[in-house]
């Protein structure tokens, strides 16, 4: 009997081959964009529950006042966690990781490496589950000097793993220069997986950190303390104990920083981490954590994903009724010979099954083929093998289910309601004034517009970004990292030596970033951003004075006692007469006043997230940097290149050669957006063609069930425009809906994501004019061209066939 039905089910569907090759076609894609929703979300879940102690395993988090704002915190200070294990039994052990963002030179023999740090506490391999392929876990990190090293860190620098007792080196490093003895490689770890919100190449003991920086203060919070409770404790508890504690030890710090007096602690899971941002924002590189993401993204992933299977299913459903037309005599006879209205379901549902069924094997080929453009498009590493996990199956037979639910049940539930009379006497009316057919369309048009109206404005956003006048030229600039304790202006002087004369070259500047400081001028303290330059700075970036001078060579006191403000800086102070005026930074530079020199115009050194904040650059000359500027002649790029790194290694010998262009170092701020774009605009094009297939099924069906019509009226003279016309007048009602919706929509959508852009470009009305005025003309070729193809058909045939 199940063979005979295959046979009957293949047949009709060769019958219909063309109605099939559009359902399965869509169908595939949809569920090929599900399935790569589904992937997505199973990976941003899945991190950290690789570790064994878990769920007993836990952050320390910090909430503190700042500047009157109060913050959350995934960090702690070095105190906590040694305080807290002491005085709490729940505690079995604790870590503190510091690093994530780290990363520093390290060398051996004539072979050196960028590599990522993490200074963490012997304990470390009793808390987190990171395997030891050689060493031993529980004294690898005892001595100050001993490292632990990733096994593709091994392979890097010896082409093998067995290398317990090999040496390693960091020149430059101070804690290393303290130390006065090499590093020695005590345990390989097997590397980090992807999902580890916990990345390192090499590993350093606590106290390697505490040569160079130990703090004894309660009111920090800068690095991570993962703490392991017993399975017994109340975390609850445990939170009220921390805060008890923490008060006590912390009560003359307080009184000393009456600022700093709301600070509490509590837990975070450790798999709740990378998602949770929304608790703790702006982690990322904090506690030793990378790799943290915001869970909006999965969602708005599997929404797209999902409107895109949806549109697909609802093609199926118009195409598979369109299809089903030409059945409808043999439903009305099987009726009329005693079939009753559940045989025939069963039939329909199981050619749809087949369909399905073989959309579904498509799918897993198109995702397949895919997985590799998909894992740089989203920054994953995902494996074929993880395809065939639980969750992904799972995800499988849920979409499977659905689609025959979806897009087979209501076709086959309207084709068995037939009676004989309406299939034998041709007076069907399953379309034309069909509301739910009508509803089902003006919801995949306003989809499609919806998208296309995003891809719009992601595109203007980003060539705004792109286009803004930054206020300094970043073209053509290299900036070359100087990583730990060297001599600057010596390496700087040696590639002005060097490369003077060159025509390669220009301007060499020498820079660097000191973040957010606090500053008095006239008596009030504000925050300002300090970047120290040298007088090459200004003209290389071709940045523009608005009042005084720039730095000088010919006045030694420039080097000193001189410094430059923004506008924002004198906005910011309320200073109508800057140059001259005198300004005290914090003790980081040693206590003394500056002269302010000149007023430099507002640019934009952060993103354009952010407003242009107030400025200080003091001369970099005097205070050191960690970066060369350079200037670089146009078409000259690989030459410059490869001349700054022979100039580099004779500079620093051992040292990583590093550099970066401006432009690219700029659009990196911008990453997480350019992807969306892409995503969005392959959203968008997938979006169309399905609406395309669609709409055809949906006119195809409105013209077959007037196909009389149609032929009475080209007899009585009707032109196959005036038959076009009067088809398209609903399709274009329908698509007018669809764009108002859209509109609407897309106003309110896309208006909350530039609002995080402190600077963005607009939403002009041709944005949402152009993006529907593409869905009508799609909707009036689609429909045009199926009217004029029946209009053209025979009318004797045609009234003979009725």
């Amino acid at each position: 009997m199940f063979k005979t039905f295959l046979k009957i089910a293949a047949r009709q569907l060769w019958q219909g081959r063309l109605y099939a090759v559009i359902n399965v076609t869509g169908l595939a894609v949809g569920t090929a964009c599900m399935l790569f929703a589904a992937i997505y979300l199973t990976d941003e879940r899945s991190f950290d529950w690789f570790h064994d102690n878990n769920p007993n395993l836990y952050r320390i988090t910090s909430t503190y006042r700042e500047r009157g704002e109060l913050i959350a915190s995934g960090g702690t200070g070095q105190v906590q966690g040694p305080a807290f294990q002491a005085r709490m039994p729940e505690i079995t052990h604790y870590a503190r990781v510091m690093g994530g963002d780290i990363y520093g030179d390290v060398r051996h023999g004539h072979n050196a490496f960028k590599l990522q740090l993490l200074f963490v506490d012997s304990s470390f391999f009793k808390v987190f589950t990171f395997p030891l392929l050689h060493g031993d876990g529980r004294t690898a990190l005892q001595n100050v000097n001993s490292v632990v090293i990733t096994r593709r860190t091994a392979l890097k620098f010896f082409n093998r793993t067995d290398v317990v007792g090999e040496l390693l080196h960091m020149d430059a490093d101070p804690s290393a220069m303290r130390i006065g003895k090499p590093l020695v490689v005590t345990g390989i770890a097997e590397d980090p997986p992807a999902n580890s919100s916990v990345q390192f190449d090499i590993l350093f003991p606590f106290e390697f950190m505490k040569v160079s920086f130990d703090d004894t203060s309660w009111l920090n919070a800068y690095l991570g303390t993962f703490v392991v409770l017993r399975p017994n404790a109340d975390p609850g508890q445990v939170v009220r104990k921390f805060n008890r504690i923490a008060a006590a030890l912390s009560q003359t710090q307080r009184k000393d920083h009456p600022e700093a007096s709301v600070i509490t602690y509590g837990l975070q899971g450790m798999t709740d981490i990378h998602l949770n941002t929304q608790a703790i924002p702006n982690q990322n590189g904090e506690s030793g954590i990378v790799n943290t993401s915001r869970p909006v993204y999965a969602y708005i992933f599997i929404g797209i994903a999902g409107f895109i299977l949806l549109m697909a299913s609802i093609n199926f459903v118009n195409i598979h009724i369109a299809s089903s037309m030409k059945r409808a005599k043999e439903v009305g006879i099987r009726k009329a010979t005693g079939s009753s209205k559940g045989a025939i379901i069963v039939q329909f549902l199981g050619e749809s099954a087949i369909l399905v069924g073989i959309a579904m094997v498509l799918a897993i080929m198109l995702v397949i083929l895919l997985m590799p453009a998909f894992n740089q498009l989203s920054q994953k590493q995902i494996a074929l093998t993880q395809l065939w996990s639980p969750n992904l199956m799972g995800w499988l037979v849920f979409i499977f289910v659905t689609n025959i639910a979806c897009a087979a049940l209501y076709p086959a539930w309207l084709i068995s309601r037939l009676t004989p009379v309406e299939t034998l006497y041709s007076k069907i009316r399953l379309a034309g004034r069909n509301p739910a057919g009508n509803v089902l369309m003006v919801f995949q048009f306003a989809m499609a517009v919806l998208l296309g109206i995003a891809s719009v404005v992601f595109y203007r956003q980003m060539h705004f970004i792109r286009s803004k006048n930054l206020g300094y030229n970043p073209d053509q600039i290299v900036k070359i990292a100087i990583q730990g304790v060297r001599d600057v202006q010596q390496v700087h002087h040696r590639f002005q030596n060097e490369l003077a004369g060159d025509p390669a070259f220009g301007a060499i500047s020498l820079a660097g970033e000191f973040g957010n400081r606090d500053v008095v001028v006239k008596g009030q303290k504000l925050l300002a951003n300090v970047r120290t330059v040298d007088a090459d700075y200004l003209p290389m970036l071709e940045m523009k004075l608005t009042q005084g001078r720039n730095f000088s060579r010919a006045f030694a006191s420039d080097k000193t006692f001189g410094v430059l403000v923004n506008e924002a800086f004198v906005k910011k102070a309320g200073i109508s007469d800057p140059v001259g005026k005198t300004l005290m930074p914090d003790d980081y530079f040693g206590k003394q006043s500056f002269t302010i020199l000149g007023v430099v115009g507002d640019f934009h050194f952060n993103s354009l997230k952010e407003r242009i904040g107030p400025m200080i650059m003091p001369m970099s000359t005097h205070y050191g940097g960690g970066e060369l500027w350079v200037k670089i002649a146009q078409n000259r790029e690989h030459y410059a290149i490869s001349k700054l790194e022979s100039t580099f290694r004779k500079a620093l010998p051992g040292a990583v050669f590093e550099y970066t262009f401006l432009h690219d170092a700029n659009a990196s701020a911008y990453a997480t957006e350019l992807r969306w774009q892409q995503i969005v605009t392959i959203a968008t094009i997938v979006a169309v063609i399905i609406c395309g297939l669609g709409l055809f099924g949906l006119s195809h069906l409105a013209i077959a069930q007037r196909r009389r019509e149609t032929g009475i009226r080209v007899v009585l003279g009707a032109t196959g425009y005036d038959i076009a016309i009067g088809f398209s007048r609903n399709f274009v009602r329908i698509i007018f809906t669809a764009i108002l919706i859209a509109s609407i929509a897309g106003h309110y959508l896309m208006h909350s994501w530039l609002a995080h852009f402190a600077y963005h470009t607009g939403l002009p009305w041709w944005v949402y004019a152009g993006s529907g005025a593409m869905a009508l003309i799609l909707a009036l070729l689609t429909v045009f061209t199926q009217a004029l193809r029946a209009a053209m058909a025979d009318p004797v045939t045609v009234l003979r066939s009725e």
